[in-house]
C-alpha cells in the first residue's frame, strides 16, 4: 500500500478536486505463497486479477512494481511509468554484518563457516548468487517485506536477497544499516524494471491526460530498453534474465544478461545509443531488440530452453 498511497498524493497535487478510492487486491501470487513463483506459472501471477478488474471497469488505475509485469499487456490496456526510480539494487539482508570482498560475501566478524543458507524465491537472483557463491544453499523465501524479515529474524536463514527498493520505500534501512549489504550491479544484475513503478491503465484520453503529469520520460525510456530486451528474449518475468539501462552523459546505455539457472553459464552484453528525449523511447525499444539480438547470437536461446524446462518440471510438481 506504500506505492499506492505514494501515487494517489502525486495525483491529489496535481489533481486537487480528484476523488480517488483505494481497492486492494490480491492476487494469486499475494496468496500462495509457500512455493517459487516459477511452479505457480511465474508470468503475471501478480497482476491478472488486477488486469481483468480494470477491463471490467471495477477500478480505473492499478499500481504495480515494474519488475513485475508482463512485458505485454493485454488489449485496451497501457502501462505508464512515473518516477523518480527507486534504487535498482539489491540487497543482502543478514543476521550479523557481511561485506563484499573479491565478488564473494564474506562476515565481518568471523571465517565463513559452513555454506551460507540464502533466501530468494528468485530464479534470476539464485542463478547469480550460484554463479559467484557455488557453495551456498539456496532456500526459497516468499511473503511481503515484514514477512521476510521475521523469517530471517527466526533464525531459517543466515541472509535474505531482496530489492533494495522495497526497504527503502518503507524506510526500513536506517535501522538495518549494519546489516544490509548492497550488490554491486555488475555482481546481481536487477530484473528489468526493478525500483520502478507502472501505473496501468485502460487506453483513454482521459486517463492519459490525468497521468500524463506523472510520467518520467528518462525512467520510461530506461525501463522499456529494459523490458524489451526480456520481451525480444522471449522470456519472462521468473526466468534467469537481467537488465539495467542508464543515461550516461548523452548516450542511453543497457547492459544485458542471461545465465543458467545452475549459474555455470552466462551472457553479458552492453549496447547504447545516443539519448534524445523527443524520441527516446523508440529508441530505447530498438536498443533492447538489438541487444536481445546480440544475445541470441552468443548463444542465449539455448540457456533460456533449458530454464523453460526446468520451470515445466516445477509446475508439474505442484
Amino acid at each position: 500500500m506504500i506505492q499506492t498511497n505514494w501515487v494517489v498524493e502525486r495525483l491529489r497535487q496535481q489533481w486537487p478536486d480528484l476523488e480517488i478510492a483505494i481497492e486492494q487486491i490480491r492476487t494469486t501470487g499475494d496468496q500462495i505463497t509457500h512455493v517459487s513463483l516459477a511452479q505457480i506459472g511465474g508470468d503475471g501471477v501478480f497482476v491478472t486479477e488486477i488486469e481483468r478488474a480494470l477491463q471490467e471497469r471495477r477500478i480505473d488505475l492499478a499500481v504495480h512494481s515494474l519488475k513485475d509485469l508482463p512485458t505485454a499487456q493485454p488489449e485496451g490496456l497501457q502501462v505508464v511509468v512515473v518516477g523518480p526510480r527507486e534504487d535498482v539494487r539489491d540487497i543482502f539482508a543478514s543476521n550479523r554484518t557481511f561485506r563484499i570482498n573479491n565478488g564473494r560475501l564474506q562476515p565481518v566478524d568471523a571465517e565463513m563457516g559452513p555454506a551460507l543458507r540464502i533466501g530468494t524465491s528468485s530464479l534470476r537472483r539464485t542463478a547469480q548468487i550460484r554463479e559467484f557463491l557455488p557453495e551456498a544453499q539456496i532456500l526459497l523465501i516468499r511473503g511481503n517485506v515484514d514477512t521476510r524479515l521475521r523469517k530471517l529474524e527466526s533464525g531459517g536463514y543466515d541472509g535474505i536477497v531482496q530489492a533494495a527498493a522495497g526497504l527503502h520505500r518503507m524506510e526500513l534501512q536506517p535501522q538495518l544499516a549494519e546489516r544490509l549489504t548492497y550488490f554491486p550491479i555488475d555482481m546481481m544484475m536487477p530484473a528489468p524494471g526493478q525500483g520502478a513503478l507502472g501505473l496501468e491503465c485502460r487506453t483513454e484520453p482521459e486517463m492519459q491526460t490525468l497521468l500524463e503529469p506523472l510520467r518520467d520520460v528518462v525512467v520510461q525510456a530506461a525501463t522499456t530498453a529494459e523490458r524489451m530486451f526480456m520481451r525480444r528474449l522471449g522470456a519472462g518475468c521468473y526466468l534467469p534474465i537481467a537488465a539495467y539501462a542508464e543515461i550516461v552523459e548523452e548516450d542511453l546505455v543497457l547492459r544485458g544478461l542471461v545465465i543458467s539457472t545452475d549459474g555455470e553459464r552466462s551472457i553479458r552484453v552492453r549496447q547504447s545509443v545516443r539519448w534524445n528525449s523527443e524520441d527516446g523511447i523508440a529508441r530505447a525499444e530498438m536498443l533492447g531488440i538489438q541487444l536481445a539480438e546480440q544475445a541470441l547470437d552468443q548463444g542465449a536461446q539455448e540457456i533460456i530452453e533449458g530454464s523453460n524446462m526446468l520451470r515445466e518440471r516445477e509446475q508439474q510438481r505442484v
